[in-house]
């Protein structure tokens, strides 16, 4: 029988390894404005503070991993040593209540595990080079694999932070971690970029409309990053409902997400990726208002299927679209995808935080509106100035 370990590399084998790296973040990033407020007792404020430093500090340092990658340094190292940031991040959480301290090892080791996730998409965008592969079937399923994550790992979390605590939880985050790390050093081979493509077009540089769709990317994120934020502390301590009610409602998108995702390249022969792009919007325009409205948990569940639409189509086609304005530049453009979403976590929880200070955790909903608004209209103008020849 051959093992895992010495197998060749299969499409599967990179899903298994965006589950693995989905299922971390699952374990942290749901619970990490519920932790500063329930465990460190900080003001809502404070989820500001933390999201913007640690954000700030590991978007350069992940934009350059992703040009090291395009470069020829291996991709499955730079991974690993991210993990390990991640790792140590956690190790100082469980030990201290010190909102001091968590903020500097968030700084000093989150911000390198914040590259984890464009490393992961690196590390299968170089292998599916190499392959006759639909690229954006191929992004939809490693999407999949992370949305898989978020079905099952946000229900286990929250209810795991009731039983053991967050030490409980994060310590379980570092076990995954550590698999994870495990699982490139023995599966995966090393993958170089084809440098022959790239010195045909060695400094090709982004467009204007490159940067319009990199910005509706981050008000995609910040919209649904606000809303995830707000969630647990919005249901359980403005609406009164059980601990466990934001597990339900994130696992129960996720999984819809799934399908939606998995659905995206069938839709793609029949629909431009970029009107399903900006369809995504509009789906997250009707989900963000129908939450302002929902007052009970029956209505709550009803809108997850818009809420799927929206983020389903969204990162379903997001990633292939940004790729293809810099095909030859994967890395670059993975750690741009990946910083468009950490931005709009940071722009996200930091809204969320002053909303709730001076307002509630309700009205916070109505930025999360704004943002899908504000995404159509970014979409529009990347429709408008991107080159004939991408048209």
């Amino acid at each position: 029988m051959t093992s895992i370990f010495s197998s060749p590399a299969t499409a599967k084998t990179y899903i298994v390894l965006s589950s693995l790296t989905g299922l971390i973040t699952a374990f942290i990033y749901p619970l990490i404005s519920f932790f500063l407020i329930e465990d460190l007792a900080v003001e809502p404020k404070y989820i500001g503070i933390y999201m913007v430093s640690v954000t700030l500090s590991g978007l350069v340092l992940s934009q350059w991993l992703g040009s090291l990658a395009d470069k020829g340094i291996s991709a499955n190292k730079m991974y690993m040593i991210a993990n390990s940031g991640i790792i140590l991040a956690l190790i100082i959480y469980i030990n201290t209540s010190s909102f001091a301290v968590v903020l500097l090892a968030g700084i000093v080791f989150m911000s390198i595990g914040n590259a984890s996730f464009p490393q992961m998409l690196t590390l299968g965008r170089q292998w599916a080079s190499t392959q006759s592969l639909d690229a954006t079937q191929f992004n939809s399923r490693i999407r999949a694999g992370v949305s898989f994550s978020w079905m099952i790992g946000p229900p286990i979390a929250f209810t795991l932070v009731a039983i053991i605590g967050f030490s409980g939880v994060f310590s379980i985050a570092i076990l995954v971690a550590l698999t994870a790390i495990l699982f490139v050093w023995r599966v995966l081979p090393e993958h170089k970029p084809n440098q022959q493509l790239n010195s045909q077009e060695p400094n090709a540089k982004p467009t204007i409309s490159f940067w319009f769709l990199a910005a509706a990317i981050i008000m995609g994120s910040l919209g649904n990053n606000m809303y995830t934020s707000l969630l647990p502390l919005y249901t359980i301590k403005e609406l009164a409902m059980p601990s466990y009610t934001p597990g339900i409602l994130m696992g129960l998108v996720a999984g819809l997400e799934i399908a939606i995702m998995l659905l995206t390249t069938r839709l793609c022969r029949y629909f431009n990726k970029v009107n399903l792009f900006i369809s995504a919007f509009g789906f997250g325009f009707i989900f963000y208002a129908g939450m302002f409205y929902a007052t009970s948990l029956q209505q709550m569940l009803l809108l997850q299927l818009v809420n799927a639409l929206f983020y389903g189509l969204f990162a379903g086609v997001g990633l292939t679209l940004l790729q293809e304005q810099l095909p030859k530049r994967i890395g670059f453009t993975s750690a741009v995808y990946s910083n468009g979403f950490k931005i709009g976590v940071m722009l996200g929880a930091s809204l969320m935080g002053v909303i709730a200070q001076f307002y509630n955790f309700r009205y916070a909903l109505l930025g999360a509106v704004l943002a899908s608004f504000i995404g159509i209209c970014l979409t529009c103008l990347f429709i408008l100035y991107r080159p004939k020849n991408q048209s």
